[in-house]
């Protein structure tokens, strides 16, 4: 028999969730959530290119581990809000290895030109997740790319395209560029929210990731596990409204925003 506190419980939960607004916005991840990508070949192979064309500055040997431990700086040490991530990364990889930003940039543009096309056979679209953005930008529904924000646009928008993905149907999409903080920090969404002139509350992350994109639920967001390709990165893990794989997203995005 179910205890009386077991059942105020529940219906003090049934009652906090009635009293929540309506969804208003839903920000989507990139990788595993809207497209197939084998990830972690495509940032080895992004960092190796742009190690190889900065050998006159930088030995590869040094340039590629300096590169990856700055990313991984953007996403687990909090942003000041002032630079950008782009700005912080420049000014670590100076700091570290000693190379300017000129040069870097030089090389970066260059891999854009002639190396980023290589990378195109690690991303596969989603058909049923290009049907959803498709659905909910037909209802008017903001959307947001909230991929972590520690790749160029012009990177972001090259998976997107090859995922098949329509940079219009979304309102904003993160970039290292205009981007001050990085998932899971909590000044990343609240960024989002206050962009799209919303509550936290009032918006739906849609992720796979259970330590970077569930950190939306600490600033009051709700949060849709896609369980298809799930990351689970060993760090701290965040309750979620539900999950399921892209047909059960599909029902749960029709559900709250009827």
């Amino acid at each position: 028999m179910k205890s009386y506190d077991a059942i105020e419980d529940r219906d003090e939960s049934m009652t906090t969730q009635n009293r929540r607004p309506p969804v208003k916005a839903v920000l989507f991840d990139l990788d595993g959530t809207l497209i197939r990508a084998q990830m972690n070949e495509f940032v080895v192979r992004y960092v190796d290119s742009l190690a190889n064309r900065c050998k006159d500055w930088v030995k590869p040997k040094k340039f590629a581990p300096t590169m990856g431990r700055i990313i991984h700086e953007l996403i687990h040490v909090t942003g000041d809000g002032i630079a950008t991530n782009e700005q912080r990364f420049f000014s670590r990889m100076k700091a570290e290895v000693a190379i300017e930003e000129e040069p870097l940039r030089g090389a970066l543009d260059d891999f854009i030109k002639d190396g980023l096309a290589g990378l195109q056979g690690l991303v596969r679209p989603i058909p049923l997740a290009v049907s959803i953005v498709d659905e909910l930008k037909g209802m008017g529904v903001p959307l947001v790319l909230a991929t972590n924000p520690v790749f160029p646009k012009v990177m972001v928008e090259a998976r997107m395209a090859w995922g098949e993905l329509q940079t219009g149907s979304f309102v904003h999409i993160s970039s290292i560029e205009n981007s001050y903080f990085c998932k899971p920090q909590a000044g990343y969404f609240t960024a989002v929210a206050e962009m799209l002139g919303l509550e936290p509350q009032e918006c739906l992350m849609v992720g796979n990731d259970i330590n970077h994109d569930l950190a939306a639920v600490a600033v009051g967001m709700r949060a849709f596990l896609v369980d298809t390709w799930v990351v689970d990165r060993g760090e701290q893990e965040w309750p979620y409204d539900e999950r399921g794989d892209h047909s059960a997203l599909l029902r749960y995005l029709r559900q709250q925003l009827s």
